[in-house]
């Protein structure tokens, strides 16, 4: 046979006799007693026995060093021992419960093979020994007080409102001091058990979660404040002023034809003020040629000033918009009570008026931001003022708006005494008419950097109700006057709040009603709302030089490249008194 096959080959006995070898311990994995007894023993080498020439698997033998293993890791010299129990971030101070007897015994062992005790950890145990001490005789102290007050029936003499928030108080800073110090105080006399974490220390944010849930147990008493009725506007618009007049359809179409263009009336539409002739030509006549025809209907038209759409909005046809030989008033009870404004929402939402198409114009004033009035009459200069002003205060109380007027005109001095003044009425020439409100900009500046926010609703939404932060607005009228007297100070506030105010919840209403002084562009370009009587020049909105004079306007919005055509409603003085009279008895 091969010498290397032969090698190979399985040997029985070799194989028993080195199975009844003695195996000798590893000198490491022994005791130091057992390690001393090792050597004294003499190994025993004797024949086969009955023990040794039985085939036993390693796995199943019997393991000779079993006794000698450490229950626990030896300390070594680079062991880090931990001065006191560390929280754990699920059972918390009070540990798992299966190991709390372990970490007893390993510590005492610790300690009895060390023979060592930190002063550190002993200086702890002896201040939380005294903290838990003077916790629970507060406790007894306050617990045989109360039952005292119901056994004799002590009267304080405090409202029954200030004495729950007393208790509230006291309750809350009872359950802050009893977690801080990570037990479970047992109230005696009352047999309940203070709920507290297994935190050792309690976060910020855990002590304004359980402050927090403590007030709210307490019965919350609501606004005793309500918002002025709709039935105080009045009555509203004349259901008849959309009728069609049948007899002025034919002037308009006889008229056309004597230019040579047929037409015919399709529809007519009105708000009371301007109507609309919509009219339908033929397919072969060129649209662009229309516009032209102007100066031709000047002297056939039946109307002595009109504007031509060339074409109307999704159709082919064009229209012929006139003022109404008897308008019809639209009152400021009909623009509230037919928008979304009569669900008195919280949107900050105001209404101007009624478009040609008879539509109701309101456009939230947040994405308004700031608004520009340029020419017209006192009159109507004002009443689209008093409209949006009137918006606002029907529906938001003092402490979500606040006004500011900064004029001389004795149109605003009904305004004096309103609840939602964020000052006093001051001159537009004062050098320091604005000075409140750029400190006030500045530090909604400051607070929403800290806060981490960019706009009002967002920090309003992180603070509680008493920080919350009011929508502001500034009324400017006139805004001529100012650059005429050159009051610096007032117009560097006036930048400053068109560069940063409309995210800060600060908005400007100014009033520029004299074409003969001039506006900086870099002042127009932002102002994102702007509103333009008649202009002979166009300078503020594209098509102003086509109005007629009086209550008819154009408003360009910020959310739309195309200016609307709109008639303001009308707010009579009567209902002016009866409005600011009720916000000022109410909220007084």
């Amino acid at each position: 046979m091969d010498r290397s096959r032969r090698r190979r080959q399985f040997n029985r006995n070799l194989e028993e006799e080195r199975t009844g070898r003695e195996r000798f311990r590893f000198p490491l994995d022994m005791d130091e007693e057992e390690g001393r007894e090792a050597p004294a023993k003499p190994a025993e080498r004797s024949g086969k026995t009955s023990e040794d020439s039985d085939l036993i698997r390693r796995e199943q033998q019997k393991s000779l060093l079993g006794e000698s293993r450490y229950s626990r890791k030896r300390p070594r010299r680079n062991t880090i021992s931990k001065a006191r129990a560390v929280p754990s971030a699920i059972h918390g101070s009070k540990g798992n419960p299966d190991s709390a007897r372990r970490d007893e015994t390993e510590a005492s062992s610790g300690d009895q093979k060390s023979g060592y005790s930190s002063p550190i950890v002993e200086e702890l145990k002896r201040e939380r020994a005294q903290r838990e001490k003077k916790q629970r005789e507060r406790m007894e102290k306050r617990a045989e007080k109360t039952e005292a007050e119901r056994s004799i029936g002590v009267v304080t003499g405090q409202s029954g409102k200030a004495k729950v928030e007393q208790e509230i108080e006291a309750e809350t800073d009872a359950e802050i001091d009893t977690q801080e110090s990570g037990t479970d105080v047992q109230e005696s006399g009352t047999g309940k058990k203070s709920t507290s974490p297994f935190n050792v220390m309690m976060t910020p944010y855990d002590k304004n979660k359980y402050r927090a849930k403590s007030k709210a147990q307490a019965k919350r008493s609501g606004p005793k404040n309500t918002l002025p009725p709709l039935h105080i506007l009045g009555e509203g618009q004349d259901g008849s002023y959309d009728s069609v007049d049948e007899a002025l359809a034919d002037e308009v179409a006889a008229a056309f034809d004597a230019i040579g263009v047929p037409v015919r009336v399709v529809a007519y539409r009105t708000n009371g003020i301007v109507g609309r002739f919509e009219l339908s030509m033929k397919r072969n006549f060129r649209l662009n040629v229309v516009g032209k025809l102007k100066e031709h209907l000047l002297s056939v038209m039946p109307f002595e000033d009109f504007k031509l759409i060339v074409p109307i909005a999704g159709t082919s046809n064009i229209g012929v918009e006139f003022i109404l030989p008897e308008p019809y008033t639209i009152p400021f009870s009909t623009l509230f009570s037919s928008s979304s404004l009569k669900l008195r929402k919280n949107d900050f939402k105001f209404v101007v008026g009624k478009t040609v198409d008879d539509q109701i114009f309101s456009f939230p004033l947040k994405k308004a931001g700031q608004i520009l009035v340029y020419g017209g009459a006192e009159e109507y200069s004002s009443a689209v003022v008093d409209n949006i002003l009137f918006s606002l205060m029907m529906n938001h109380n003092p402490r979500e708006l606040q006004i500011m007027i900064a004029s001389d005109k004795a149109h605003y001095r009904e305004y004096e005494g309103l609840p939602h003044m964020f000052s006093t009425s001051r001159s537009i020439t004062d050098k320091h008419v604005l000075k409140d409100i750029l400190e006030e900009l500045n530090n909604r500046h400051n607070q929403f950097r800290r806060a981490h926010v960019r706009n009002l609703d967002s920090f309003n939404q992180r603070v509680g109700n008493d920080s919350k932060k009011s929508v502001i607005v500034v009324v400017i009228d006139d805004l001529a006057d100012l650059f005429e007297h050159n009051n610096p100070e007032a117009i560097r506030a006036i930048v400053q709040i068109l560069k940063k105010g409309k995210p800060l919840g600060v908005h400007l209403i100014m009033n520029h009603s004299r074409d003969d002084v001039g506006l900086r562009f870099e002042l127009l370009q932002m102002m994102q709302t702007r509103i333009s009587f008649k202009d002979g020049k166009s300078k503020v909105v594209d098509g102003a030089k086509e109005l007629t004079e009086g209550n008819d306007m154009m408003i360009q919005i910020p959310t739309s490249n195309k200016p609307l055509r709109v008639n303001a409603g009308v707010l009579t003085q009567k209902i002016k008194e009866d409005v600011l009279s009720h916000l000022k008895g109410i909220f007084r």
